[in-house]
């Protein structure tokens, strides 16, 4: 037991250490959600689409088609280069690695106990559902929610991971369970079962450590690049506003310092 105990206490340490990050250049804030596809980019707001930019020459606001002129389509070709030059990559950086890291946590889980650890399941569900939430990537779509961009890193370092911290020991007390069960039927070298546990404890705290922490440095190292990226985008969004006044109605960047 006093290895495990070990192990649990290396975790938690593991994942305190992850609190740390570095502040980012500058406060970036995306006001409405984002859908993009590769021939239309929606700006979304209650659920329900606002701007629609197709094929990044035709403007909609409330459903309404806005006639541009030449030089101004070149402005919402602009606008919608921006958008598509960050937001799918800043998806696929949140969204990368963070599924297969969950996959790999319960499969080190598999096994620990004869029992199947649905604590473990339904609280991993919930990581994916708030990660779901702030990301989502499919096929043919990149989707981001209204959020401060500059938090980001938070979002990984404590949201998701105190979540995976509950979900772990969440089914550790369910594993214990079913080890005690084992024990008062004299099934199995209970022993053998505890010390194998902490080792899989190790595992996965090995397992947290490194998805997050990787997740916070690469969000940290394009800190700046996005803030330098999405101040061109807000100098692009105003002078597209000015043009259609309607569009300030859905102000999508919004820088605050």
């Amino acid at each position: 037991m006093a290895f495990l105990s070990r192990s649990i206490l290396a975790m938690s340490i593991a994942l305190s250490s992850l609190n740390v990050s570095a502040k980012a250049v500058c406060e970036v804030e995306l006001r409405h959600g984002l859908i993009i596809t590769d021939d239309v980019i929606r700006i979304v707001d209650k659920g329900q689409t606002r701007v629609q930019i197709n094929n990044d020459n035709q403007l909609f606001i409330r459903g309404y088609w806005i006639d541009l002129t030449s030089d101004e389509t070149l402005v919402l070709k602009q606008f919608s280069a921006g958008i598509r030059d960050t937001v799918p990559e800043l998806v696929e950086l949140a969204t990368d690695g963070v599924n297969l890291g969950l996959s790999a946590i319960e499969q080190v889980v598999e096994g620990m106990s004869d029992k199947e650890s649905e604590v473990l399941k339904t609280q991993l569900q919930y990581v994916e559902r708030a990660l779901m939430d702030k990301f989502k990537r499919g096929d043919d779509f990149f989707f981001i929610a209204p959020q401060s961009l500059s938090k980001i890193d938070d979002f990984f370092t404590k949201e998701i991971s105190q979540k995976i911290h509950s979900a772990v020991h969440g089914s550790l007390g369910a594993i214990l369970v079913s080890l005690g069960d084992a024990f008062k039927s004299r099934e199995g070298n209970i022993e053998d079962r505890i010390n194998d546990m902490g080792q899989r404890m190790d595992i996965i705290s090995k397992e947290i450590d490194k998805s997050l922490q990787k997740k916070a440095q690469q969000l940290e190292l394009k800190a700046s690049e996005y803030c330098e990226c999405l101040n061109s985008l807000d100098v692009t969004e105003s002078r597209l506003q000015m043009i259609v006044p309607s569009m300030a109605d859905f102000d999508l960047v919004q820088i605050k310092s």
